[in-house]
């Protein structure tokens, strides 16, 4: 595979980012959207269960403690 291979399929990755931490959730989108990767962000696990329905992510990154429902329950 070539780099450029590499780079196609990067872009098409989705990443569901779940953080209560606005700077957190941002810090995150930015540096994921300027490596290529397709991004959404959810505020807490219960968003997070609504987004993914939707979005179809690859990849999830969690945070364990948020308000309304904590990652662990939303990753069940």
């Amino acid at each position: 595979m070539s780099p450029a291979d590499g780079d196609r399929d990067r872009e098409t990755q989705r990443i569901l980012i779940v953080d209560d931490e606005p700077a957190v959730r941002e810090a995150l989108r930015r540096s994921l959207a300027f490596e290529g990767y397709d991004t959404e962000v959810a505020v807490d696990g219960a968003d997070a269960l609504d987004k993914a329905a939707a979005y179809r992510p690859d990849l999830v990154v969690l945070d364990i403690q948020m308000p309304r429902m904590d990652g662990l329950t939303a990753a069940r």
